[in-house]
């Protein structure tokens, strides 16, 4: 029906790591979407770096390349459009089971989330579980660096999305940049981003935006790799750079650690911040293989301090080294060949974030002097207590 339609319709806006713009009028109906709000912003900041002295120390604080980011995730829309067609029940099982398990804790809380936002990352696997899983959601929002990738998630929810006991659910699609966020503050339930923030120049000031576009209460809800994701590719290219070329680059992107994630969702003004850790040991066929899931996953590196090439010579050395130092344990060779390699394994470390806007009704430390009892009242009756039982003994 055209009802249907218009509640999904796409939201096309056109972004830059600097601007982001609508093209479409949003006034139609109300939305948590505030396009104007990003391009005010986006305003400011260009008028901030006119001035060469802060453009260059901007410029000193990037890490990563976001438009090549932008192009990779085009490219792993691609790619995972293409795996769907072969695998019906999710175009990539990791991503798939990391998203199952970020939703999981979705089920610890009873109540309602009716307006959330999908940013970037795994974007594809968490709006097809939120409607497969819940019943209580009325309004999704995917925000996405790549077009391409928000319409490949709509190829695959569909023209008219339903939740899991057969009510229609709005799904809007925003291309935006999670460093410039087109959402209206206090306008969602929910902000859910499962793999999308550790490609973020400025993680603390993106979380910050997430949090002010919750309402009262609302949860903000995250994963990020961690700093020991990829060990086996560090090491082993760092040994082959270092035989081969007599050096060292940067060959894994640089990622947060567990220490670091409790210090973002402090300076992000969240309350109740709790922090887990999670590890997942994933097997290949060959080194090879990984990299190509990399790419799949829109995972390989796009850090500004890159190498742009690696030498043949150099990439043969560190597959071998990956080889021999990280064979899969339960991995057998495919082949009858002697000389063939087994598998290889490939660590992922998972880092989960669950924070909450501010609210009067959540739990909060007692005002200093306020309390009753004497530490030290408290511990002569303990200890009063102790003695007594000895005696009776």
């Amino acid at each position: 029906s055209s009802s249907l339609r218009a509640n999904q319709r796409t939201i096309r806006a056109v972004c830059s790591s600097n601007m982001v713009c609508m093209t479409k009028d949003e006034s139609v109906h109300a939305t948590p979407i505030d396009v104007k709000g990003a391009e005010r912003r986006a305003r400011e900041r260009a008028e901030m770096l006119r001035d060469k002295q802060t453009a260059a120390a901007v410029q000193a604080m990037m890490i990563f390349d976001r438009e090549l980011i932008k192009a990779r995730r085009d490219r792993a829309a691609f790619l995972q459009r293409e795996a769907l067609q072969t695998r019906r029940a999710a175009p990539d099982g990791l991503l798939d089971e990391l998203a199952r398990r970020l939703l999981d804790r979705l089920l610890d809380i009873k109540r309602d989330f009716k307006r959330v936002v999908v940013l970037g990352g795994a974007s594809e696997a968490i709006t097809r579980r939120l409607l497969a899983e819940r019943n209580d959601v009325e309004t999704i929002v995917v925000v996405d660096l790549s077009a391409d990738m928000l319409n490949f998630v709509k190829s695959v929810v569909g023209e008219a999305p339903k939740r899991r006991d057969g009510a229609s659910v709005e799904v809007l699609y925003v291309q935006g940049d999670e460093e410039n966020l087109p959402l209206k503050e206090e306008s969602v339930d929910a902000v859910i981003s499962c793999l999308g923030l550790h490609w973020v120049n400025d993680l603390p000031g993106a979380m910050s935006q997430a949090a002010r576009a919750l309402v009262p209460d609302g949860l903000f809800l995250s994963s990020i790799f961690g700093g020991n994701t990829l060990q086996e590719l560090r090491v082993a290219c760092a040994l082959a750079e270092s035989e081969r070329e007599g050096g060292v680059s940067c060959r894994v992107s640089p990622l947060a650690h567990v220490r670091d994630a409790g210090n973002l969702l402090g300076r992000a003004n969240l309350r109740l911040p709790a922090v887990d850790v999670d590890s997942v040991v994933v097997g290949y066929d060959s080194p090879m293989e990984l990299v190509e899931h990399l790419r799949k996953m829109a995972e390989t590196n796009a850090g500004l301090s890159r190498r742009p090439f690696l030498s043949r010579h150099t990439a043969l050395a560190a597959s071998a080294l990956y080889s021999d130092m990280f064979p899969a344990s339960d991995a057998q060779a495919s082949s009858t060949d002697a000389n063939a390699r087994s598998g290889v394994e490939a660590t992922y470390e998972i880092l989960y974030m669950t924070g909450w806007r501010a609210h009067d009704s959540q739990q909060a430390p007692k005002s200093r002097g306020s309390a009753t009892v004497s530490l030290a009242d408290l511990q002569k009756h303990l200890g009063a207590g102790a003695d007594a039982s000895t005696k009776a003994s």
